[in-house]
Parts: C-alpha cells; sequence; structure tokens
C-alpha cells in the first residue's frame, strides 16, 4: 500500500500531459480550420474594387522557372485586388524556349498597361536582375516576389491599408506560408512585430516586405557577390534606417516548395547560408567593428556575434539569504560567484552580494580585474526590488548583471554573450538562456498573455527548437526574467529602479514593460547560458494577490496582445483572421 499514493500521483500527472496534448492539437486544428477559411475568402474577392495613391513595385527576377509556376506568379499581381502596383519583370537570360515564350506572350498581353514592365537581359545572377529592375520601379515602395511564389490576392489592398495606416513608415512585411504544387497551404510562419536583433542571425522579415525605395536606391541596392542572400544583405544594410516598422499578422506570400525551391530545404541552395555569413560578417565589421559568425548546429542558421566595444565593468548583483545547498557542498551564492569568475574570461566583473543580515563576505580566489564586495540593507523580510535597488546604488559598473543566487555558469563567457546584444543602440535589457539541472528548459524569453506573463517552452528538453527556431537565436521580447538580466546602468537609473511593491512577483517584467515604454528594446540571447535552480533558495509559492492585481492593473489595457507572440498562436488572444 506504500506505493499506491506515487502510483496515483504518476497516473495523474499522465492524464494531464494526455489533456494539455489533445487540448495543443485541437487548438492547432482549430487555427488550421481558421486559415483555411481565411484562405478561402480570397476567391470571392474581385480584383479593382480598391485604388491608393502610394504604389508599390513588385520585382519578379525570372531564371528557367518552370513556366506553370511562373504563370501563376505573375497572375498572382496582374488579380490583386487593389490596383496601386507596378510588376517589373527580368528575365535574367532564361534558357528554357517555354520560359521566354511566355514572357513575350505576356508582354505583348500586357503591353497597354503601364503598370506592366517586361525586360531581358543577358544572364548576370539575381542581383543584377533585381538593380534593372530597381532601375524601372517608378513606385514609392519596392518588394521582391520570387518567380515562383505567389501573392494573396489581398496582398497590396493589406500594404496599402499598413502604409496609410502607419503614416508611411520604413519599411512593412507580412506573415507567410508555404504552397506545394498542387495549390496545399502548409508551414504557416505567424512572425513577431519588427525584432531587430532576430534580424541579426534570421532574414525572417523575408516575403512579403516592402522598403521605401528611395531608402534601397541610397545604400546602392543589392549587392552582386551577396547572391544567394541578398534580400537579406540589404535589410543588413538598411538596418540603421529602419525606424518605424509595420507588420501585418497575416500571410499574404506564399512560398512555393518544390525540389529545387529553398522553401523545401537550406540543401536545394547550399550556398546561400555561405552568403548569409559574409552579409553578416560584413553588418558586424560595419555596425561594430569586427565580430564573429559560425555556422550553428542547425542546418540553414549562423551563429552572429558582435564584438563588444571596449571593457566595459560589469557590476554582477546577486541578492542572497545566504541558502546551503541541500547536497552539502555549500551555500548556494558560493557557487553561484564561482562559477562566474571561473567560467566568464573576457568581461572585467564587480560583484556585488546583497544579502539581509551579515554573513562572511563569499570566499573566492580574486582573478585579476574582478572584485568582490558584500553589501547588507535592513529589512523585515526579504523584498527582491529592495536587494536589487540596494546592489544598485553600490555598483560602479557601466552594466548591471541581476543574478541570482541559485545559478551557475552552463556556458563559456556568459556576460560577454549578453554584452554582445546589450551593447547594441536601442537595448536597455538583454536575457539568456536558463535550464533546470535537468537539462531542461527553464527561460528562453517570456510572452504576456491575458492571464499574465509566462515563460516560453518552460518545462520542454533543452533541444526544443522553439516555433521556427525561436529557442536558438537572438530576438526581441517585452520582457526577460531577473534570474540572469543584463541591465545598462543609465537606464535603470532612468526608471528609478525596481519597483518595491513587486517584493517577489513581477518585478521583472513590470521593469522591462517599463524599459519598453521609455523605448528601449528588451533582448535575449541563447548564447548565455545559465544553469537555475529555480526556487532552490526560497520556497515557492502562488503570486501574491495584491502583486498580480497591481501587475494587472497597471499593465493589462497597455499590453492587451504581446506584439512578439502572434494571435494565432493561443486559444485565449483574439482571432487573428476574423473580420477582414
Amino acid at each position: 500500500m506504500t506505493g499506491m499514493p506515487s502510483l496515483l500521483v504518476r497516473a495523474r500527472r499522465r492524464a494531464g500531459r494526455v489533456k494539455r496534448w489533445v487540448k495543443r492539437r485541437l487548438h492547432e486544428r482549430n487555427v488550421g480550420r481558421q486559415y483555411a477559411a481565411w484562405l478561402g475568402q480570397a476567391t470571392s474577392v474581385y480584383p479593382g474594387t480598391t485604388s491608393y495613391l502610394t504604389t508599390i513595385s513588385i520585382l519578379v527576377p525570372v531564371y528557367d522557372p518552370p513556366p506553370a509556376f511562373l504563370r501563376q506568379c505573375l497572375q498572382s499581381v496582374i488579380g490583386q485586388q487593389a490596383r496601386n502596383w507596378q510588376l517589373v519583370v527580368v528575365d535574367d537570360g532564361s534558357t528554357k524556349p517555354e520560359v521566354t515564350s511566355y514572357l513575350a506572350e505576356f508582354g505583348r498581353e500586357h503591353d497597354g498597361d503601364e503598370r506592366v514592365v517586361v525586360v531581358s537581359q543577358a544572364n548576370g545572377g539575381i542581383s543584377s536582375a533585381l538593380n534593372r529592375a530597381l532601375s524601372l520601379a517608378t513606385g514609392r515602395y519596392v518588394g521582391v516576389l520570387d518567380h515562383d511564389d505567389l501573392l494573396d490576392p489581398r496582398c497590396i489592398d493589406s500594404f496599402a491599408h499598413a502604409l496609410e495606416d502607419n503614416a508611411f513608415p520604413d519599411a512593412v512585411y507580412s506573415d507567410e506560408d508555404k504552397v506545394t504544387a498542387r495549390g496545399d497551404h502548409l508551414e504557416l510562419y505567424c512572425k513577431p512585430d519588427f525584432s531587430p536583433e532576430l534580424l541579426l542571425t534570421q532574414m525572417y522579415l523575408c516575403h512579403f516586405t516592402v522598403f521605401r525605395l528611395d531608402h534601397v536606391r541610397e545604400v546602392g541596392g543589392f549587392r552582386t557577390e551577396m547572391d544567394g542572400a541578398q534580400d537579406f544583405d540589404l535589410a543588413l544594410r538598411l538596418l540603421p534606417r529602419l525606424v518605424r516598422v509595420a507588420h501585418i499578422a497575416r500571410p499574404l506570400y506564399h512560398w512555393r516548395t518544390w525540389a529545387e525551391s529553398t522553401a523545401r530545404s537550406i540543401d536545394a541552395k547550399p550556398w546561400a547560408q555561405d552568403a548569409a555569413a559574409r552579409a553578416q560578417l560584413d553588418h558586424l565589421t560595419r555596425s561594430f567593428g569586427g565580430g564573429a559568425v559560425a555556422p550553428s548546429v542547425i542546418p540553414g542558421l549562423n551563429e552572429v556575434h558582435p564584438r563588444v566595444g571596449g571593457d566595459p565593468v560589469v557590476s554582477v548583483i546577486i541578492p542572497t539569504v545566504g541558502t546551503r545547498n541541500p547536497n552539502g557542498s555549500g551555500r548556494f551564492v558560493d557557487a553561484a560567484v564561482h562559477s562566474l569568475l571561473e567560467r566568464e574570461t573576457s568581461a572585467t566583473l564587480e560583484i556585488i552580494v546583497v544579502t539581509t543580515g551579515v554573513i562572511p563576505d563569499v570566499p573566492v580566489d580574486l582573478h585579476g580585474k574582478h572584485t568582490v564586495r558584500h553589501v547588507v540593507y535592513d529589512t523585515q523580510s526579504f523584498n527582491f526590488s529592495e536587494a536589487i535597488n540596494t546592489g544598485r546604488a553600490a555598483a560602479t559598473g557601466r552594466f548591471l548583471l541581476l543574478l541570482n543566487d541559485d545559478t551557475t555558469v552552463a556556458g563559456p563567457n556568459p556576460v560577454t554573450r549578453l554584452l554582445e546584444v546589450g551593447q547594441i543602440d536601442g537595448v536597455g535589457i538583454a536575457g539568456c538562456r536558463l535550464t533546470y539541472p535537468d537539462g531542461r528548459l527553464q527561460h528562453a524569453g517570456m510572452i504576456l498573455l491575458p492571464d499574465g506573463p509566462t515563460h516560453c517552452w518552460i518545462g520542454r528538453p533543452g533541444k526544443e527548437p522553439g516555433y521556427f527556431g525561436s529557442t536558438l537565436t537572438p530576438r526581441n521580447y517585452l520582457a526577460v526574467t531577473a534570474a540572469a538580466m543584463l541591465v545598462r546602468a543609465d537606464v535603470f537609473d532612468e526608471l528609478d529602479g525596481f519597483d518595491p511593491r513587486f517584493a517577489r512577483d513581477f518585478n521583472d517584467v513590470d521593469f522591462c514593460l517599463r524599459a519598453r515604454q521609455r523605448g528601449h528594446r528588451v533582448a535575449w540571447t541563447p548564447y548565455a547560458h545559465f544553469t537555475h535552480h529555480e526556487g532552490a533558495t526560497m520556497a515557492r509559492r502562488k503570486p501574491d494577490p495584491a502583486e498580480a492585481e497591481l501587475f494587472r492593473s497597471r499593465w493589462a489595457q497597455v499590453f492587451p496582445v504581446d506584439p512578439y507572440y502572434s494571435p494565432a498562436l493561443h486559444q485565449s488572444l483574439p482571432r487573428l483572421y476574423e473580420a477582414l
């Protein structure tokens, strides 16, 4: 009988996992039905019903695609609901007679339409063809359509709305999906709102994106040496100009997936990853004075590490109550400090241990430029926010690393990796990858749902790639956890630090949201990695009701939808494709 309770517990847990799996699958199926219904609406829309003053030039470089795909591609522009487009087709020396004859026929068919331009040139590569098309573009904005892909019939209409509703921003992009030769839609990619830190490693804007034509021409258009990643290279060169960017959370571009398309597999164009690496390294040299780019363990992705400028002092603030590790290895805080000094070989650290009472200084062998200090603050009970603020008052570094005492370093040079993104102009806060001692994910960014903030992918295996690789590359979130958070000291002071009213709960999320309100981005990087014994030094409990209510009253109306998390991905959020 002694084993019965544990058997019941395991059975209940198993039932709970099954219930959650079924719920998730049902939600995915519902999203699929909703998406299919939205796609079906396109067939009932007649072209020519809407007109706008702002013209969007659509550039189509052509080289030997299957003629049927090319025909459908060009017809997807001709059949647009809106009429404020210009179509510029450049045949880059196609060798298939059926392609050249179709383009000749298409040109004759639309000879009287000044919006349609069809020209040919000797084969010079995709960037050469795109630059020829750029020279003929007359629209205020310009976008690229690959010769075998499709625009949704509502694409230009939706983009025109977005341009006018957002006072003509620097760029607009949409979600996308893939379409098979049979016309089946799959792999819907619901993108986040503009995420500059994600753009360092992924050309996630991709299709369909329109940029201001004058900006594209000012940076020199497309570069032939970047063929294979010419759009990525262009976006990185435009990045300093992308101050205002709008995102249309609907899949308005359909990638064709077939044997020779990149949409099927990166293996279809193995040189594309090399070209992307050249574009990324060029961006690092231009923006940071150097850095490193290396292939990721994930095919098609590169790791990007900007050079950290100067040697900024990082003040590491570690609040602690001196809890001892139950395995008898000493206090958690000792292990936290030792692991940091052992594994961080680049950044200069000023470690400040903040306690509620007098305990012996953390015993460490100081290594050269690093220092360790001990600060006591007076309080009747532990208040995380007050502890952080007390540590800040004693700190001298340009950056602050807020670190829980129950963390240990799990990867090399985590502070340097945080500085790589934390130093970027516009970034005020940077978070990192946290895993439990058994390797499961604990923190890979936070999202804001109607019932409160939650950790992405918490409890999933450490190899979990996330949605379209969301756990594999740096990106932006509304919030990251203060268990390991890098903050610019001047941003911390601008916000008057952490709010002491959040003694244990929501203090980090509240801090991040206040930073966001002041115009500072919150970034996350997987390259900085700590192990987190979450709750090991303090008994965990349900959130304090008063703190939960304060958080809801302060933020529920400000961020009803998380800009970095699509409404299509959670059943409690507004439906994405309703009421177009």
